[in-house]
Parts: structure tokens; C-alpha cells; sequence
């Protein structure tokens, strides 16, 4: 099969989890297909490359700054209608489903958090540091939900990374439902597994303390905030919260007033390399997500594949990933938090009970082959519809 994947972040940039999920598709599909994947040029990378055996194009895009992706959305539509004769490919799949606004009709899309989601925010308050940054944003927010709307209404068939995912662009987008296949993001269940964390743990300064863990690019939506208050309420002593991956611009400063005195308990390892990543997760004894809106979560399945309990929200598709396999509360919420961790971190019994719970169901529901195996299903899926439409129009 000849596939094009369209994505603003490729490797060896990762702006999110959704990058990753880029990567993980790529290089799932390459093994017996021909993949080319369209995305963002950065400074210092070349034109076209290959990755692999994945045929890699960057194209220029002049800006920098959050509405990059329109910009990218637009060049990105109209190189594959100048490739429309040239390059005959059988799916061309928008990786994240608004990029798709300028692009001819009859692509497949993933769908992750809405625009709609992330311009009402919880109870109609959407998520910033500060006023100011929404003023900023809110014209921004308008814009992209118009130019998703539009990129939905050309989109052949999609793919939505959770049922809760699906329920949005069904309910606020009007999408059919017919129309939106649920196939959940996987990982590699043979690289985020349970490992020896001595060196990390020593990496980081850490002894016989309790270890709180949070990885992700941290924004207004993944709830940091509450995270400081709870570490004040704990009654729990010797604990320290590791911290993991970028900050938004202006969040940390937010996240430290929060903190006050507290500041001691914090670790903040910054960017982790991915062979480091087991390792960290394997070193906590709870990893801690108190998210406001979540289209799925990565850190929540990796950690639960290397056996480490979570505690999260019940904020869009985390109750569904999580399952019975983790403490799930109302966001926004730091003394249910604080609670919930004194709890897990006392209980060992319960602790150990959630790793084994994990580790099963993240085998069972979330492995990277159980995703391509859905993936490529509805691949051929669609190819068939195309087929019998063609046949319908032919007669």
C-alpha cells in the first residue's frame, strides 16, 4: 500500500504526545508499505530524507508561534494537490485531523483533543496561565475551530484515539458516526516495561524518598497547579515530585506561586531521552496526572506498562484508559488529590495490586501491534468503500 502521513512534527522534532503517535505510525506501517510522511521543515534539516524506509518531506513554513500549524495546514494542502498527478497514493492520512483544511476531499483523519474542547474549557473557562493569554488566544481558538469544521466536512473517514474523542466530534461537530472508527494510541510494550531504576535514581539525587512522578509538556490543561496545592496538604513525609518535559511559556511561574515553600520537594529533570524513560517510570511510586482535558494520555499507559500505579482525572478519555487499574478523581480537586496519594503511598497492598492490573491491561488494550492491526484494518476499509463508490458511479 502507498500511504502519505501528514504531520506538523516528524523526527527528529517532538513538540507532544501527538508527535509521538506520528512516529509510532510511521514506523508500523513502514514495515511491508510505502510510507511518506509530509511535515514541517525546522532550520538545519534537509528537504527530503529517509528515515529508515520512511520517505521523509519537510516543507518550509514561515512561522513560529501557535497557529504554525495553519500555516503548515495550508502548504501542506497544496503540495498534495500538485502531487495529485504525479504520486498515486491509496491513503493520505492527516494525523491530526484539522490540518486537513486545505487539502482536496476524500482523506482519512485522526481525531485527538477539539478546538471546540479548547475554547470552553471546564464549565465554559478555558485553560490559561493567565487573562492576558487568553485574550491573546481566544481569536486563535475561533479561527482553528472554523478551519477543523472545514477540514472535517472533506474528510473521508476518521479515526478517533478514544471513545470519548469520538463522542466530541460527534456531539459538537455533528460528524455521522458512521463515519469515526475508535483505535487507541499503542506503545511498545517490549520497551516500557518494569526495569532496574538504581541508576536514575541516583541521576536525580533521590534515596529512600516516596517518588510522585509527572512526564508531558506542561500546559493550563494538564492541571499542574492542583498537583503543588495537594504536595502542601500531604501528610505523607520524605516525598518528592519528579517533573518531566517541557513547560508552556509562562506556566512554570504559575506552577512555582502554587508551590510556595514546597519547592524542595520538586525535581525538575527537564527533557529525559527515551532510553531514560522506562527507567523513570520504574522509579515512582505513583505517577500523578491531574489533567483538565485529555484526548488519551501516552504517560498514562507507559507508566502503567512499567508497573507504576496512577492516579488521574476524570477528565475526557483518561477513566477509559485508566480502567480499574488506577485512582481516578474530579479535576481541580487538590485535597482529593493529596487524599488519594497519602493513600496510595501508605497502602502498599493496594500499590502492588494496581501494578500487576496495569501492566495486563495496558498488554491487552494498548500495545503498538494491537493499534497497527486496527489501523491498517481501516485502511483497507476504506479502500474498499472508495471501490464500491467508483463501481456505484461507473454503472
Amino acid at each position: 500500500m502507498n500511504i502519505c502521513l501528514v504531520n506538523h512534527d516528524f523526527i527528529p522534532v517532538r513538540g507532544s504526545g501527538q508527535t509521538v503517535y506520528a512516529e509510532k505510525i510511521a514506523r508500523g506501517l513502514a514495515d511491508g508499505n510505502n510510507v511518506t510522511v509530509i511535515t514541517a521543515r525546522p532550520p538545519g534539516l534537509s528537504g527530503i530524507e529517509y528515515i529508515d524506509n520512511i520517505r521523509v518531506v519537510r516543507l518550509p513554513v514561515p512561522h513560529h508561534d501557535p497557529s504554525q500549524w495553519i500555516a503548515f495546514g495550508y502548504i501542506a494542502g497544496q503540495f498534495i494537490k500538485r502531487q495529485a498527478g504525479r504520486k498515486n497514493f491509496d491513503i493520505i492520512h492527516f494525523l491530526d485531523g484539522h490540518l486537513g483544511y486545505a487539502a482536496p476531499k476524500g482523506f482519512v483523519a485522526t481525531l485527538h483533543q477539539s478546538f471546540n474542547q479548547r475554547l470552553k474549557g471546564k464549565k465554559g473557562i478555558p485553560y490559561h496561565s493567565s487573562l492576558w493569554n487568553l485574550i491573546q488566544r481566544y481569536p486563535y481558538y475561533k479561527v482553528s475551530k472554523i478551519l477543523e469544521t472545514l477540514a472535517l466536512g472533506k474528510a473521508e473517514a476518521c479515526l478517533a484515539i478514544s471513545h470519548a474523542t469520538r463522542n466530541e466530534f460527534i456531539q459538537n461537530y455533528r460528524v455521522d458516526p458512521k463515519r469515526i472508527d475508535v483505535v487507541y494510541s499503542g506503545i511498545d510494550t517490549d520497551f516500557f516495561k518494569p526495569v532496574d531504576a538504581g541508576r536514575q535514581r541516583k541521576a536525580l539525587g533521590l534515596t529512600n524518598e516516596k517518588v510522585l512522578l509527572y512526564v508531558g509538556f506542561s500546559t493550563p490543561r494538564k492541571g499542574l497547579e492542583d498537583l503543588a496545592a495537594a504536595l502542601r496538604r500531604l501528610k505523607t513525609d520524605n516525598v518528592k515530585l519528579v517533573l518531566a518535559g517541557k513547560w508552556e511559556k509562562g506556566y512554570r511561574q504559575s506552577f512555582l506561586h502554587r508551590l510556595g515553600r514546597n519547592v524542595d520537594k520538586v525535581i525538575e529533570a527537564g527533557y529525559v531521552d527515551d532510553a531514560q524513560m522506562p527507567a523513570l517510570y520504574s522509579l515512582a511510586d505513583i505517577f500523578v496526572l491531574p489533567s483538565l482535558l485529555e484526548g488519551f494520555g501516552f504517560p498514562l499507559v507507559e507508566s502503567m506498562a512499567c508497573g507504576t500505579p496512577v492516579i488521574s482525572t476524570n477528565a475526557g478519555a483518561i477513566p477509559e484508559v485508566v480502567g480499574n487499574c488506577g485512582l481516578v478523581i474530579p479535576p481541580q480537586n487538590p485535597g482529593i488529590l493529596a487524599e488519594k496519594i497519602d493513600l496510595l503511598l501508605s497502602d502498599e497492598s493496594l500499590r502492588n495490586s494496581l501494578k500487576k492490573r496495569s501492566r495486563d491491561w495496558v498488554l491487552y488494550n494498548f500495545s503498538q501491534a494491537v493499534m497497527m492491526r486496527q489501523t491498517f484494518s481501516f485502511y483497507e476499509r476504506v479502500m474498499a468503500q472508495k471501490k464500491r463508490t467508483a463501481r456505484h458511479f461507473a454503472l
